[in-house]
């Protein structure tokens, strides 16, 4: 009998594009059994190659892990899936921290490769890059003065991350403006709170939720919300703002969507058998009330299962502009050294087994953004949405 060799898979995540975003989750599985004979037999190429760059290459002295690291790099390059690379350990723990911590170094974007451009799919609330006027759907097109063109996620990230109290330059081509914007940020410690509340309305009876990301704090910090809006007496309709969110947890997003969608499927995931996992509400203590969803092209991954379950149940409205459109599964495979290949391996649909990816969802009700001098559109629209909706009910 021929010999097999079987990978452990220890971390599955689904990314939004960057290292701070995205919809992770945990399962073990077995992959990859191919005959030991075969797979030596198509790595003789490597070892050659390996035993050439040590023997003839000009320096002697050489860095083996970094050639390997390269080595692996081309191997998930030559895929050409933007999604589909490598972390060193380094990056690998930072993501971890990311997830879990909710807090990290750096600007306060979430980017990814799209279209082969290093774009920014959303700045996140209340951080240096948010406050210096980066926007969704922004092309960094140059780091210090330096072309972006052919970087790699990885590289990007990496450099972009840093030392607080340190400046980074970026230039951006905006659709729409001609010349590239140029922008000095300086990094900062980013916290992300996860969710934000309000009350709004003439009469204050609409509460007001703002996710900006689907961490392991998301949850628990959105039952209190939820919890104190039933035990004010006076709250009749919700608004959940998943705008600029770039996603997040699985358990997260099956979590938040539970707290409004009572029972049924939040999400479908199919792998390249063909083979279907679905995930269903939790159920959940509170009243159906009213609900409109704030969605943008910066709604992405985790946001984009939330709201997508809302729309195909009919639980709610959903008011905005379409979202980014991430809906294929990375499931990240650590390696022996401490260092992890995240690689494509499936994709999610919405409960009625919509597919998202680079599709995105398209918003019930069209409301194109606020320009800098505005009010926010979207967000009156949805208090006018409500206010109509509860006084036909008490009609």
């Amino acid at each position: 009998m021929l010999k097999r060799k079987t990978a452990i898979i220890l971390i599955a995540i689904l990314l939004a594009g960057s290292l701070v975003g995205g919809l992770l989750f945990y399962n073990v599985k077995a992959i990859g059994s191919y005959p030991e004979e075969d797979l030596l037999s198509s790595l003789k190429p490597v070892q050659e190659t390996l035993d050439l760059i040590k023997n003839e290459y000009i320096e002697k002295e050489i860095d083996l892990n970094q050639i390997i690291a390269g080595a692996i790099k081309g191997m998930l390059q030559a895929l050409d899936d933007p999604y589909t690379r490598y972390m060193d350990p380094q990056a690998l723990k930072r993501e971890q921290e990311d997830m879990f911590f909710g807090y990290f170094n750096g600007l306060g974007i979430i980017i990814s490769i799209k279209e082969e451009q290093l774009t920014v799919i959303s700045p996140i609330e209340d951080t240096p890059a948010y406050r210096a006027g980066i926007k969704a759907g922004d092309k960094i097109v140059e780091i210090e003065g330096k072309s972006t063109e052919g970087i790699e996620l990885e590289e990007a990230v990496n450099i972009l991350r840093g030392e607080r109290g340190t400046p980074v330059t970026l230039g951006i081509k905006r659709e729409g403006i001609e010349e590239i914007l140029r922008f000095t940020i300086i990094r900062d410690i980013i916290e992300v709170e996860a969710v934000k509340e309000d009350i709004l309305g003439e009469d204050d009876h609409l509460g007001y939720i703002r996710i900006t990301t689907f961490n392991a704090n998301t949850e628990p910090e959105l039952k209190k919300v939820l919890d104190s809006f039933k035990e004010n007496k006076k709250i009749e309709g919700i608004i959940l703002d998943l705008r600029n969110n770039p996603g997040g947890l699985l358990e997260s997003a099956i979590g938040v969507a539970s707290k409004f969608i009572p029972e049924g499927p939040v999400v479908h995931i199919k792998d390249r058998d063909g083979i279907q996992t679905s995930f269903s509400s939790k159920g959940n203590p509170y009243p159906q009330w009213p609900l409109v969803v704030l969605i943008n092209e910066g709604s992405a991954s985790a946001s984009e299962i939330v709201a997508g379950a809302i729309q195909d149940t009919g639980r709610g409205i959903l008011l905005g502009q379409k979202t980014f459109g991430k809906g294929l599964v990375q499931q990240v495979f650590p390696l022996l050294d401490g260092s992890a290949v995240v690689i494509t391996t499936s994709e999610y649909y919405t409960p009625k087994e919509r597919s998202i990816n680079n599709i995105g969802i398209e918003p019930d009700i069209l409301v194109e953004a606020s320009t800098e001098e505005e009010e926010d559109r979207p967000l009156n629209k949805a208090i006018e949405i409500l206010e109509e909706q509860l006084v036909k009910t008490k009609i």
